[in-house]
């Protein structure tokens, strides 16, 4: 209960700091200026996730705060990303502008392409996600019987299986709420033909564009696979930075998060030089062989380099606790109501 007090209290002062900028920065002109009026909001955001203790409260608190929120900050500082609509969009509400800043999403863009990532239409989560991902957590609460490697899949499978629920759930109600198009935060991963198609085209896009906002276009003027890799770099940061929040108390850094991404971005760059090379020939792989490739590339990486140490420090154990307590919670909610009701 303590912990649901703390985390409220720390929504209601981003709300208020997000106010701010919605009504005094928005009226500086953009530049250097706007950039140094929204520098001590981007300071609050990123001390306030450490008031929170708990994996579910707390990551994605720190997620909305620290990267989603202080990159829209920034991007809005010079007039770009989803807080500065183009001028003939006119101004968004105060509210759009709370939920642009801290809720992943992506407003829909208008387009002709009918084959691009971004023209699916968001659909609620299908009840087959619903029973893939209790499978799937069956499995790993009895981890210690099956094989790791085993283990390990079934991270991947859950981590994608959960952050596409999540991110669809919050997709829907902000489209009702909004009134917005939103666009789908996936775009079938799984059949993703190499390492470029899966991180540039398939992954999580909304975070593919903040990141080809804020660190992609204004480093490219020095290299296209130079502007590539630092925006690997900068995810790899600050997924470390995520973590951090959720177990730096107990157990530091070891920066396997940060250079599985370092990995993945140095392996994307070579993968474009030698697509440059064949550029012209026949030579290419089947889908039939590539996918198969690209996933297997994903899945070996992860367990290497991404999921031990969430394991070692306890992540899904704590992560699954909460989930336990906050069932518990509810059901206990539920007996005294049935009771005072009587």
């Amino acid at each position: 209960m303590e912990e649901i007090k703390r985390w409220i209290k720390v929504w209601v002062i981003a709300f208020i700091a997000l106010t701010y900028c919605y009504f005094i920065p928005s009226r500086i002109p953009k530049g250097k200026l706007r950039l140094v009026s929204v520098i001590p909001v981007v300071y609050l955001f990123i001390i306030l996730p450490w008031n929170l203790h708990s994996n579910l409260l707390g990551g994605p608190t720190a997620f909305s705060l620290v990267w989603l929120g202080n990159f829209n900050l920034l991007l809005f500082s010079f007039g770009k990303g989803p807080l500065s609509p183009p001028p003939k969009h006119g101004s968004i509400s105060l509210f759009t502008f709370l939920a642009l800043a801290f809720l992943p999403i992506k407003i829909k863009q208008q387009t002709n392409n009918n084959n691009s990532p971004s023209s699916g239409i968001l659909k609620p989560p299908s009840a087959l996600h619903f029973a893939t991902e209790v499978l799937v957590l069956a499995i790993l609460s009895t981890k210690q019987n099956i094989h790791p490697k085993l283990v390990t899949l079934c991270y991947c499978g859950y981590l994608y299986i959960g952050l596409q629920f999540i991110l669809l759930a919050v997709g829907v109600v902000a489209a009702k709420v909004l009134h917005l198009e939103i666009e789908p935060p996936f775009n079938d991963p799984y059949l993703s033909t190499s390492l470029q198609d899966f991180w540039a085209r398939r992954w999580n896009l909304l975070m593919t564009n903040i990141l080809r906002l804020t660190v992609y276009e204004p480093l490219k003027k020095w290299g296209h696979l130079k502007a590539q890799f630092a925006a690997f770099v900068v995810s790899g940061l600050m997924h470390e930075i995520i973590f951090f929040y959720l177990g730096g108390r107990v157990n530091p850094p070891t920066w396997e998060i940060t250079c599985f991404f370092v990995l993945q971005g140095f392996c994307v760059c070579l993968e474009v030089k030698v697509k440059k090379l064949v550029k012209g020939s026949r030579w290419s792989l089947p889908p039939m062989v590539s996918t198969p490739l690209t996933v297997g590339f994903l899945t070996v990486t992860s367990s290497w380099l991404l999921f031990p140490p969430l394991i070692r420090g306890g992540f899904d154990v704590k992560s699954r606790r909460e989930i336990v307590a906050v069932i518990d919670y509810v059901k206990d909610i539920s007996k005294q109501m049935g009771v005072q009701s009587y």
